[in-house]
């Protein structure tokens, strides 16, 4: 199993508009579903995710949605843990 934590450390680099992209590609959502929900069009996300696979440092848009969603598993836990604590 790949340790995806330095990625997820670099996520902090992502623009705004760039981690609304991050958490939809770790919902599993396409191009086209991203760009209706962000009001943004097809070529736009694609920029973004380029972007996103630099930044990141990721090969694909698969890699990237799995680093979103173990991000998004482990903040869940953080905050969860923060109110708790």
């Amino acid at each position: 199993m790949p340790d995806w934590w330095p990625q997820i450390r670099r996520v902090d680099l992502l623009s705004i508009r760039e981690k609304d992209v991050f958490w939809l590609l770790g919902a599993g959502c396409s191009n086209r579903s991203i760009s209706v929900r962000l009001q943004v069009t097809e070529r736009t996300v694609k920029a973004h995710v380029a972007r996103i696979l630099t930044k990141l440092e990721v090969e694909s848009r698969l890699q990237a949605g799995l680093v979103s969603y173990i991000y998004h598993q482990t903040q869940g836990r953080h905050l969860a843990a923060v109110k708790a604590g």
